[in-house]
This record gives structure tokens, C-alpha cells and sequence, in this order.
């Protein structure tokens, strides 16, 4: 989320950033870090609950933190801590791809935020990549919670149990592979390592058996 943010003012409001680092970059990047910290910190070992049922290893799904089973706590950490972030990553990410689509047709190539899109194209593309599967992640979590909570509690719950669980924890596996996949050098080899592979599955369909 912070990135997304950072990305847009640093793109299209440089001069600003740049004049106020303490301000739009320390203070902000500080505060995302220990709140982030804090909040897990009070609500999983400091939280004043008791888990409400007995943990069994053979189950798919075992425990978990028992915050989640209070009202209030689970709805402000759903609301705050997950709609909210992936709400601002979604709207920072369609400004983006908005202004940028608004400035490749009005704006000439010499102004200095067409230069700052060319410099800055690959990290632009990286982290859009990134933002885009973190929203994929997050949005049908965020839509089926929100119905538990306030309409069906047995909603999606195999949904969640069976898919839902695990698709956070691809958008850090696979973080990486996006960011490499738009660096030059690893783009020219993994063409020539599929042309390679194409050649070679052509020679063997022309083989005869």
C-alpha cells in the first residue's frame, strides 16, 4: 500500500516529495512500520481473550488468533487493517494507470513527468505487478468476511479454508519473480530459454517414433 502510494507523488509530484523527505517519506514509512508491529503485537499476544476451542492437529484448519471471535476487534482489523489498505492500493493504482494514460496522449515527451515515466518505467511496471495480484488476493477475502460478519457466518467458509488461506502468502512468493521478469537481461534469457524449448519440442514432434 505505502509503496503504491510513494510511487504516484514520486512520479507526479516529485519536487514536493523531494523538498519534505522527513515529512512524505520518513514519518509516513515510520508510522506504517510500527503500527503494523503494534497492532499484530496487541492482538494476537496481548489481546485479553481465550481461544474458544480445543486445537487439533488432524484438522485442515487448527486454532488461530482468538481476536477474531470478538465482534468489535474483528470488524476494525477486517475494516482498518484489510479494506482500508487494499482500498488505497486500488485507487492509487488506477490513478496511476490513469494519469499515465492521460499524459502519453496530451503531454509532450520532453516534460520533465513523461522523462520520469521512461527513467522510471520498470519500477512502475514491477510494482504495478505487485499491487495488481496484492488486490486480486485481498478483494474476495474482504467481500466474504464482510458477509460473514454481517449477514451469513457460514458464507465461503470452504472458500476460505481451501484457497483463501494461501493466496496471501503467493503474493510474497512471487513478488520476486515479478520484479526479475521485468529486468532486462532476465527477460532476453528467458525468451531465448523458451525458444529453445519450443525448437526442441519441434524436433521431436518431426522425429518419428
Amino acid at each position: 500500500m505505502y509503496a503504491s502510494i510513494e510511487r504516484y507523488f514520486l512520479i507526479f509530484h516529485q519536487e514536493c516529495i523531494m523538498k519534505n523527505k522527513l515529512f512524505f517519506h520518513y514519518i509516513p514509512l515510520g508510522f506504517v512500520c510500527i503500527y503494523t508491529f503494534g497492532i499484530h503485537v496487541y492482538f494476537i499476544p496481548l489481546f485479553p481473550c481465550k481461544p474458544n476451542y480445543s486445537y487439533d492437529l488432524s484438522a485442515f484448519v487448527c486454532g488461530g488468533p482468538c481476536y477474531l471471535d470478538t465482534f468489535i476487534p474483528s470488524v476494525y482489523d477486517i475494516i482498518i487493517d484489510i479494506m482500508l489498505s487494499t482500498g488505497v492500493l486500488l485507487v492509487f493504482n488506477l490513478l496511476m494507470i490513469s494519469r499515465v494514460i492521460n499524459y502519453k496522449q496530451r503531454v509532450s515527451p520532453s516534460t520533465p513527468v513523461s522523462n520520469i515515466l521512461k527513467k522510471n518505467r520498470q519500477m512502475i511496471l514491477q510494482l504495478l505487478a505487485i499491487s495488481l495480484m496484492a488486490l486480486i488476493n485481498w478483494l474476495p477475502w474482504i467481500f466474504i468476511i464482510l458477509v460473514q460478519n454481517f449477514y451469513d457466518p457460514s458464507f465461503g467458509e470452504q472458500f476460505i479454508t481451501i484457497f483463501l488461506h494461501y493466496l496471501p502468502y503467493f503474493t510474497t512468493f512471487a513478488s520476486p519473480f515479478l520484479a526479475l521478469i521485468n529486468l532486462p537481461k532476465i527477460r532476453a534469457e528467458f525468451k531465448n530459454v523458451m525458444r529453445q524449448l519450443m525448437t526442441t519440442l519441434h524436433i521431436l514432434n518431426l522425429t518419428p517414433v
